[in-house]
């Protein structure tokens, strides 16, 4: 005697759902709106510099060697100390983000467990595009109604 369980199977287009859910649109936003304030830092700091530079290569040629290895050098010190403020703040924004797409990760992957678990699914896989699941019937994309909750949750409805 064999017995036969229904297995209840589903799949959700990790992509779309990245593309579409609002709140990953809303991050976007803001890492968009991170880097722009980033740009007028680094140009706040790059600006003087480039004012002394000018002001360099225009008094040059009336320096007497120490003033221009003295001035060169100064140059030399507050370049590398731009660019070291401006890794540091690429690497602050690129945490930034990692901890972003973690968390809306997470609370992707929080929300497809309930939603499988409410449905009485068993198993919901995770493919991107087309990539992974190369035939399923229709009604096992779950993608727009995670998609549509999702989106409803985040917008408080």
């Amino acid at each position: 005697m064999t017995s036969c369980t229904q297995n209840k199977l589903a799949y959700i287009d990790v992509g779309l759902i990245m593309k579409d859910y609002e709140g990953m649109k809303a991050f976007e936003q803001h890492m968009e709106d991170e880097t722009v304030q980033l740009r007028k830092e680094i140009e706040s700091l790059i600006e003087p510099y480039q004012l002394k530079v000018e002001a360099y290569y225009k008094d040059v040629g009336q320096m007497s060697e120490d003033r221009r290895n003295a001035a060169e050098l100064a140059l030399q010190e507050e370049q590398a100390a731009i660019n070291e403020q401006q890794d540091k703040f690429m690497k602050q924004l690129e945490v930034k983000r990692l901890e972003g797409l973690e968390a809306i990760n997470n609370e992707i992957s929080d929300f497809v467990k309930y939603y499988a678990k409410s449905r009485g699914l068993q198993i919901v896989f995770g493919t991107v595009g087309t990539g992974t699941v190369i035939y399923s019937e229709d009604k096992l994309n779950i993608s727009q109604d995670v998609l549509s909750e999702l989106n409803r949750l985040y917008g408080g409805e």
